[in-house]
């Protein structure tokens, strides 16, 4: 079994305490003679309120449009996110990115194209919580 531990390292907090700390641990809990050391720089994924929001508003807009949440879903990533083409068995395929894959900046970008798509492009006047605005900055 391959134990792994992070933390989220903060640049004006100390740092040596929580990297032994974390060390010690590994070697508690597993029998490892070695461990690796790997830092890099935080890109924190989407959040739940973020996906939360965003198919809140892809239930909406089926609601009316009659289109499956899936193909509503495929349509906004090809429209708004960045997409590869692809050779598959000699065929040319169109790869969208995952939603998955944006981290909390990128995912509020996508939130308020969407946003604005639905409500400019569409007429619809989406029922947002109070608190959207601040999952979209």
């Amino acid at each position: 079994m391959t134990e792994t531990l992070s933390r989220i390292l903060k640049r004006d907090q100390p740092k040596a305490h929580i990297v032994e700390g974390m060390v010690k641990t590994l070697f508690n809990k597993t029998d490892a003679k070695e461990a690796v050391i790997s830092i890099k720089e935080n890109k924190m994924s989407r959040t739940g309120h973020q996906n939360r929001l965003y198919w809140h508003i892809i239930e909406q807009v089926r609601a009316e449009t009659a289109n499956t949440p899936s193909a509503i879903h495929d349509y906004l990533r090809g429209e708004f996110l960045e997409t590869e083409v692809e050779e598959v068995c000699k065929k040319t395929v169109l790869v969208l990115k995952s939603t998955t894959s944006l981290n909390t900046k990128t995912m509020g970008v996508y939130l308020d194209e969407v946003i604005t798509w639905a409500e400019n492009d569409l007429g619809i006047k989406l029922n947002l919580p109070d608190e959207w605005r601040e999952l979209v900055n």
